[in-house]
């Protein structure tokens, strides 16, 4: 649908974005095909769709996929797309917000152009709770890019190695304000998020890996060993640390925003069996 249908409709049916939820409808042809591409979706793929809106990318992702889950928080864009979708049996459509009550079933594909509001919380429960093996997403640049961030850049921070536990980021392409109704005022980024299985953590070192990461850019301008000991989210003791990262070939004076994820998880591991053996 381009900018004309996309207002006549929503005139029609008497709808219209939400600022509140973040509602920008995507409306250039071109920039649809180009995700639709870059996703690569097939008949052997299940995928879930956050966030549907007047159905931009939904049709597209029915003529290839096998099956579509879509969540719509907003009542009146359901009824539109029950409607607009009548009969397609490929598609399911949940009325519901995807952070409070996500639906069940095991998808191999994510697509979603998420608010700023709640992108973070979404992308999260998609690693924690489902891992789904990539994950394509439209974000405001900002956001995206401290997403991708390497280590030692300026956006690279407690996100983008909180999230880098569970999939490797890369940026695909930016999409113009021009390419949404209504219009936002900032540039949007379209990223992939490749699930991980060379990094694993479970249960208590999941929990210390993410309250580590919290503490050392807690505690950004400060070295790495002082930040987590002067943490308030967690009781460590400074020498444990400057000893395992010795042990580790890395220099005791690091910052948090130096270390890679691989680093933070090889730390979250020795300083789990130190903390066991110390107890």
């Amino acid at each position: 649908m381009n900018r004309s249908e996309i207002i006549d409709t929503a005139k029609a049916l008497g709808l219209s974005p939400n600022k509140k939820l973040g509602q920008n409808f995507l409306c250039d042809a071109g920039t649809i095909g180009k995700i639709l591409g870059a996703v690569g979706v097939t008949e052997t793929d299940s995928v879930l769709e956050i966030g549907p809106g007047l159905g931009a990318l939904t049709e597209g992702l029915l003529e290839r996929a096998g099956s579509v889950t879509a969540v719509e928080i907003d009542a009146g864009f359901v009824r539109y797309l029950s409607s607009r979708f009548a009969g397609e049996s490929k598609l399911r459509i949940i009325h519901g917000d995807f952070i409070r009550i996500p639906p069940s079933g095991v998808f191999t594909r994510a697509v979603s152009n998420l608010p700023y509001y709640c992108s973070s919380e979404v992308l999260f429960k998609l690693a924690a709770e489902y891992r789904i093996p990539s994950v394509y997403v439209m974000l405001q640049k900002e956001m995206a890019e401290r997403i991708v961030a390497d280590p030692g850049t300026p956006q690279y921070g407690a996100l983008s190695v909180s999230l880098g536990m569970y999939y490797r980021a890369r940026s695909l392409f930016s999409i113009r304000p021009e390419c949404f109704y209504p219009r936002p005022d900032v540039v949007s980024l379209f990223i992939e998020l490749s699930a991980r299985d060379d990094l694993r953590l479970d249960g208590d070192g999941l929990n210390l890996f993410h309250l580590l990461v919290k503490s050392a850019f807690w505690g950004r301008r400060k070295t790495l060993a002082k930040a987590l000991a002067d943490s308030p989210h967690i009781d460590l003791d400074r020498a444990m640390v400057i000893g395992i990262l010795r042990e580790m070939g890395i220099d005791e004076k690091i910052r948090g925003e130096n270390m890679s994820v691989a680093e933070y998880t090889i730390l979250t591991a020795r300083l789990q069996e130190a903390i066991r053996a110390a107890n």
